[in-house]
């Protein structure tokens, strides 16, 4: 077996083992921190002079997998990188208005939002650890889809 199908299946076991033993709260709150990220967005949206309810359908529109997911890989992402939140709830909003998508399994996506949040050169520390990220973010997308 390769490297990458052991380590795949090591995450889907863990996944499946610690799945059960998560609570009934915890999964709930997950579900309300999720809900406050596209809620988020449409905030921001809203605040920009959006109906309300374009401003909803279009912040559910740029989370390309389930909210759940999203929210996880969002966590990932910015607990990674130390970016700010507001900012990057800030990004997607536009990138919401523009209706282009977000995808936080792909390493050119997740150095293209790094680039323009911190409006520097990256290092290539930094790079490392969104391709890092990026390889971290296409596994839970294969597991969780």
């Amino acid at each position: 077996m390769t490297t990458r199908k052991i380590l795949t299946l090591t995450l889907l076991a863990t996944t499946l083992t610690l799945s059960a033993a998560v609570p009934k709260e915890v999964r709930e709150t997950t579900r309300q921190q999720t809900n406050s990220i596209s809620k988020a967005i449409a905030n921001i949206l809203y605040r920009r002079g959006i109906e309300e309810d374009k401003a909803m359908e279009l912040s559910s529109a740029i989370i390309s997998t389930n909210e759940e997911l999203f929210s996880l890989m969002l966590h990932n992402f910015i607990f990674m990188t130390g970016l700010n939140k507001e900012e990057l709830l800030e990004y997607l909003s536009k990138q919401a208005l523009n209706k282009k998508s977000v995808d936080l399994s792909s390493y050119a996506s997740l150095v293209k939002i790094s680039h323009s949040l911190k409006k520097e050169l990256l290092t290539p520390r930094d790079l490392q650890n969104l391709k890092e990220l990026s390889s971290k973010n296409e596994l839970l997308m294969r597991v969780f889809s």
